[in-house]
């Protein structure tokens, strides 16, 4: 009998190449399912060391069937479907993605800014349907070099933006509470404390924070109704940290020029959603972290995260850090009082 049982919710076809690469010194059973039900998921993980969750599961009741698991792993950088509180409560290590796409998910948003810049898929349109030929249709473009770039947190993936649009000399704002002065100093960014200052200040918006409750509807009419009427606003991180219908409102009455957003409240997005027949929004169907390098480095992370966890050590990824203090409160417990 292996000493640890690591249970993989995903596609049961899946090899596990890269799980087990990680994990080959340790003492482990793979069991691989794919659940229907949360029930069904429930019965799988109960007695799991570890779950590697490419699945959707993650309620707190989900979390709580489980005995001994000592880390949930999902593959992404999102986790915000899994409920970090009970996790927490109930001693288990969060662990994402965090690096897997970085480059990616920056690379999305630098493109976004400037086919918005210079009206790349508006041009493209115009030509395409009946060969219009009218280069002044979408004019003003002003040089982003002269032009200031707001971003909403400065983790990774909000470095790596700061990183790529400096090299068009733009001024960068950024709004991160978390964020430690000297990455603030190291990328020669400015950071401003308030949330507002960033959409009145900036021409372009970058969204790239993840979703949990503080970050929940966290833009909305106030923030639109700040913006410059010349200015765009871009989010790669999630839907739901903008009430979007604001947001519809707020472009149909052209407070600010245009969007680009590779993500939407209601995923997959209703086929009628207003955004994707406004002429200057340019939408893509959450596809920013998507990549060869990307889809493989996930799994990486992903093992090494729980490989981590099972040999004694603290997850590099750690998404609920107090479950450290919840772990040592369990271990002083007397072992004959039940854990609720």
């Amino acid at each position: 009998m292996a000493k640890y049982k690591v249970v993989f919710l995903g596609p049961e076809d899946d090899k596990l190449e890269y799980e087990r690469a990680e994990m080959a010194d340790l003492d482990i059973e793979f069991v691989k399912a794919n659940p229907a039900s949360e029930g069904e998921a429930m019965e799988v993980v109960k007695d799991a060391d570890a779950i590697m969750n490419r699945a959707g599961w993650g309620s707190e009741q989900f979390i709580k069937s489980t005995k001994k698991c000592k880390v949930l792993a999902v593959y992404s950088h999102g986790f915000n479907h899994i409920d970090a509180a009970a996790a927490t409560e109930h001693g288990i290590m969060i662990t994402n993605g965090a690096g897997m796409c970085a480059e990616e998910v920056s690379n999305q948003a630098v493109t976004f800014a400037l086919a918005l810049n210079r009206q790349t898929v508006q041009y493209t349109l115009q030509l395409r349907n009946g060969g219009k030929w009218n280069a002044s249709e979408f004019s003003p473009i002003d040089p982003i070099d002269e032009q200031t770039l707001g971003i909403i947190g400065f983790g990774n993936i909000g470095r790596q933006i700061a990183r790529k649009l400096g090299a068009w000399r733009m001024k960068t704002l950024v709004y991160d509470p978390y964020c430690p002065p000297w990455l603030i100093k190291e990328y020669g960014v400015e950071q401003v404390w308030n949330l507002n200052d960033i959409f009145k200040k900036s021409d372009y918006v970058v969204t790239i924070v993840p979703l949990n409750p503080e970050t929940h509807h966290m833009i909305g009419k106030e923030q639109f109704d700040l913006m410059k009427s010349s200015a765009y606003f871009i989010n790669v991180c999630r839907g739901a940290v903008v009430v979007e219908k604001e947001m519809i409102d707020a472009l149909n009455n052209k407070k600010f020029r245009g969007a680009g957003l590779d993500v939407f409240e209601q995923e997959p997005a209703d086929p009628n959603n207003p955004l994707f027949s406004m002429p200057n929004v340019i939408v893509a169907p959450h596809v920013a972290g998507q990549s060869t390098r990307s889809a493989w480095l996930s799994r990486r992370r992903a093992s090494q995260q729980v490989a981590a966890v099972l040999r004694g050590e603290r997850p590099t990824a750690l998404q609920n850090p107090s479950v450290t203090s919840q772990l040592e409160m369990l271990k002083a417990m007397p072992a004959n009082k039940p854990v609720l």
